[in-house]
């Protein structure tokens, strides 16, 4: 489960806390009633077919065939058909130990085949005359898919943990597949909320992509899309349209169609709970063809006979970054908030372990993600000028006070517009010409002095008359 929610603190820092526990059960039990073998689902399982011939190239039928997962024990058993073939599906992801045997032949093993998600592996037999207590053991990887014609790339675990992602996003994988572009991060901010990028593939929207988590559609609900940046209106995942103003980074809430809503809503797993991650780009199979995007499918990792897991913590700070262009010139921003700061950290574990061994495993993992920005936590209102404690001695916002303050800035003071039109300010609360209005009055004291609502002024932010 993931949550979200934003904490405006008393320094006026926006913090966002991203927290995702995922006890990852049903798809990462490798169970006894995985080896129904007629039990097809959507591919987070693979496969491995061939055929068993002798060395003149005849076929051997009724070859026992035995496969042995090398992680869980997993075991199948079948024999080859009148054609010498046999197949295997619905195996989870990982590496298998195949072993041939037939009377009148050495018996063969094949160790170390690697099963990946959504595809079936070939691997075929090649029996010699011989005793069947004889055994062979061959090396063999099986490089080509000669069972469909889906184009793709495929990201295993240790390709997985090499690549540096700014966010831990696996959108940010994505782009490793060819004809796939993803959106280049920003940043690490709040603005990144989840971190997730748009992603477009051999020139479709970014809205025409599909998702797979664990062999569950996880598309987002309305459109496809999958950036969580603000700047791609992140916001209105629950909200409806966001906009920015011109005189804050802040986003504004509206009530936009709900169509829009994007970013948030598809499920991020850490890059150290996915075990692959594929990416078919063309010529999909039935089962992937509603998008004409990219094919986006994410498998986590999965308990085994022995027990593993990690522990990290990952940090980003704005201590390389450059000052922000418009900050660095805008003279009434102070030095030391030139360049806001940022701190983001995700920390996180995983397990696997077996919970019956050969039978039952579980594998559960679970992060905590932090951001802490001050780039769009802090905010600057334009307050009048002289609002402060050379009007207002003991910082008493009195009505002699607010008149004075309402003086300078009065459009016919020499130091603003010089206006004749403009009437001087008198120390009186009222409604009549001059007086000061009874709201605002009120509105200049609310939470004063310490936690004003209109705050005091900082003459190093305010423009100079």
């Amino acid at each position: 489960m993931f949550g979200v929610d934003f904490d405006f603190g008393g320094n006026n820092e926006m913090k966002l806390r991203t927290r995702g526990s995922a006890f990852l059960l049903a798809s990462f039990l490798a169970m006894a009633s995985l080896s129904a073998p007629h039990a097809r689902a959507q591919q987070t399982l693979g496969g491995i077919t061939g055929t068993v011939t002798d060395a003149s190239g005849a076929v051997v039928a009724d070859a026992t065939v035995t496969l042995v997962g090398d992680q869980t024990k997993l075991t199948r058993s079948q024999n080859s058909n009148s054609n010498g073939g046999y197949l295997f599906v619905n195996l989870p992801i990982g590496s298998y130990t195949l072993t041939i045997t037939h009377a009148g032949f050495q018996s063969q093993t094949i160790p170390s085949i690697l099963v990946q998600a959504n595809r079936t592996a070939s691997v075929n037999a090649e029996l010699k005359v011989g005793n069947v207590s004889e055994s062979i053991t061959v090396e063999e990887t099986p490089l080509l898919n000669m069972v469909d014609t889906t184009n793709g790339y495929v990201m295993d675990k240790l390709e997985i943990d090499s690549v540096p992602l700014p966010t831990g996003s696996f959108t940010a994988l994505a782009l490793l597949s060819p004809g796939v572009n993803a959106e280049l991060q920003s940043g690490a901010g709040a603005n990144e909320g989840l971190g997730n990028a748009p992603v477009w593939a051999n020139g479709q929207r970014d809205t025409s992509n599909s998702f797979l988590l664990n062999g569950v559609d996880a598309r987002n609900l309305f459109n496809g899309k999958t950036t969580s940046n603000v700047s791609s209106s992140r916001i209105v995942n629950a909200t409806g349209v966001s906009t920015s103003s011109a005189l804050s980074t802040l986003p504004i809430q509206s009530s936009g169609s709900v169509y829009l809503a994007i970013g948030e809503s598809i499920p991020s797993p850490p890059q150290e709970t996915i075990q692959e991650v594929r990416v078919n780009t063309s010529m999909y199979d039935a089962q992937q063809g509603s998008t004409s995007g990219a094919h986006i499918d994410m498998s986590t990792a999965s308990g085994t006979n022995t027990i593993h897991g990690s522990a990290y913590i990952h940090r980003g700070t704005n201590w390389l970054s450059a000052d922000p262009y418009f900050y660095n010139a805008d003279p009434n921003i102070p030095a030391n908030e030139k360049n806001p700061s940022m701190h983001r950290y995700s920390a996180g574990g995983t397990i696997g372990l077996p919970i019956k061994k050969d039978k039952l495993f579980l594998y559960a993992g679970y992060q905590h993600t932090r951001a802490s920005d001050d780039q769009i936590g802090i905010y600057r209102p334009v307050v009048p000028r002289g609002l402060d404690a050379s009007n207002c001695p003991g910082g008493v916002r009195s009505a002699t006070c607010l008149a004075t303050v309402g003086n300078i800035n009065n459009l016919s003071s020499p130091d603003a517009l010089n206006l004749e039109s403009d009437s001087t300010l008198n120390s009186n609360i009222g409604t009549a010409p001059g007086n000061i209005n009874p709201i605002a009055y009120t509105l200049f004291n609310y939470g004063c002095p310490k936690n004003c609502i209109i705050p005091w002024s900082n003459p190093i932010r305010m423009p100079s008359p």
